[in-house]
């Protein structure tokens, strides 16, 4: 089975994963994108899409061309792809059947998402634009350090922001947009940043009624210092922010 490479920048708006045939394909055929955890990423079955049959991690995000049987172009569009969104992908065609026609993989690279600011500037954004109208109970957690303290950066939970519930080093520092479910716009504002920022972030969409992660991106912060202040340092040791990269 011969095998695609695709890579992707983290905050692509969309990704294609290419997979074509020149073999003829019937109305009744069906066509299974899966991940590499085996689950299904999009159906396509008696002349449309099948959402209710795909995985809910990847509804709303993924697409087919109209009109695929045509020109025989099988090829899956994913929309807002993420470092979660890392795997090997395989296209399967079945016939009537149920017998495999055709078997393609694609494996996509997501390159992880670098915000570089210097200390002393009054703002940095964190990006993260994903699909629009997300229920309106779900949870939106931008943390720092996501797979050790999980410190809480900003919390958006009950259709309004929790300051309460935020780390003291964030008090005041952070902001989001306005509509943010409705837009899909989550990017997180981090006034005055400062070189203990510097280190990794993520972002948990959270459906409130099951605990379950609808979306999650990591990304890395890096805050340089002023030089003017690195010069006028009497402290001869050297500034580690370079480390967490």
């Amino acid at each position: 089975m011969s095998v695609y490479q695709v890579e992707v920048d983290s905050g692509a708006e969309s990704v294609q994963l290419p997979c074509k045939t020149i073999v003829h394909l019937l109305k009744d055929t069906k066509v299974e994108w899966r991940n590499g955890d085996n689950w299904k990423v999009h159906v396509y079955q008696n002349g449309s899409d099948q959402p209710e049959e795909q995985h809910r991690y990847y509804r709303g995000r993924t697409e087919m061309k109209r009109k695929l049987l045509e020109p025989g172009d099988l090829s899956l569009t994913l929309k807002y792809p993420t470092n979660y969104d890392r795997d090997t992908y395989t296209c399967t065609v079945y016939n009537r059947e149920g017998r495999k026609l055709k078997e393609k993989q694609v494996v996509m690279n997501v390159k992880d998402c670098q915000v570089e600011v210097e200390e002393g500037e009054e703002s940095v954004q964190l990006p993260f634009r994903t699909t629009p109208d997300l229920p309106e109970d779900a949870k939106v957690k931008w943390v720092y350090d996501p797979f050790k303290t999980k410190r809480t950066v900003h919390l958006y939970e009950n259709r309004s922001e929790q300051p309460d519930k935020q780390h003291q080093d964030y008090k005041n520092r952070t902001e989001m947009k306005k509509d943010l479910l409705k837009t899909g716009d989550l990017s997180l504002t981090l006034k005055h940043p400062k070189e203990t920022d510097t280190g990794k972030y993520g972002i948990y969409i959270v459906i409130n009624k099951d605990g379950y992660r609808l979306r999650v991106k990591t990304m890395m912060l890096k805050v340089k210092g002023n030089v003017r202040n690195r010069s006028s340092s009497t402290d001869p040791t050297p500034l580690m922010a370079d480390q967490y990269v």
